[in-house]
């Protein structure tokens, strides 16, 4: 008959080996997940740049398509509004009409676009 002594060690033995088991595979999982981690993050971080230089692109990109279409607009009017084209050649080149007062207001240096 077996002594309480081997009992008690057959049973630590047999309680041992589960134990054991859990926590071999909770390292495991816990490696997969820290490996997955250090895999994905630098991705998540480019995808979340590359997200907000497409906002930033669109942006530019809205506002160069307005400044198409007021270009767009001032070619069709230089071309057929010949009231608008002398008014914007005499602007430009500072002339005026005979008998006409010009009155600029802002700066006496500006620009032409």
């Amino acid at each position: 008959m077996p002594s309480e002594i081997s009992i008690q060690r057959r049973r630590s033995q047999s309680d041992f080996l589960p134990a054991a088991m859990r926590t071999v595979w909770v390292m495991i999982i816990f490696s997969a997940i820290l490996t997955a981690g250090f895999t994905f993050y630098p991705e998540w971080v480019r995808l979340a740049d590359m997200k907000t230089d497409l906002a930033k692109q669109k942006a530019h990109l809205e506002s160069l398509q307005k400044l198409a279409i007021e270009r767009e607009q001032e070619i069709h009017l230089l071309q057929t509004d010949r009231d608008y084209l002398e008014t914007i050649a005499r602007d430009r080149l500072d002339l005026m009409k005979e008998g006409e007062t010009i009155f600029r207001l802002g700066s006496a240096a500006h620009s032409h676009s």
